[in-house]
């Protein structure tokens, strides 16, 4: 268990924040912890990610060609519906 001690305000806003959405302090609280945490591992990964960046982009109009085509090409695959 963790105790945290809030600033009134904090805790006034905390508080009122939970009742409007129908929930807990305790969910709130816990919530807000585990998104900052989901953020804090995406920013790492992220991190990792770029450490290997070798500089190549690929424009939106090439990547958006590819998947038109790539779903062109499904389409004809597929048996027509009888």
């Amino acid at each position: 268990m963790i105790t945290v001690e809030l600033p009134e305000r904090a805790e006034k806003l905390l508080a009122a924040m939970a009742k409007e959405s129908g929930r807990s302090t305790d969910q709130v609280v816990t919530e807000a912890i585990l998104e900052a945490i989901e953020d804090w591992q995406d920013a790492r990964i992220a991190d990792e990610r770029l450490k290997d960046d070798d500089g190549v982009r690929v424009p939106l109009d090439d990547v958006m060609r590819k998947l038109e085509r790539r779903e062109a090409e499904e389409r004809r695959k597929k048996p027509a519906a009888e």
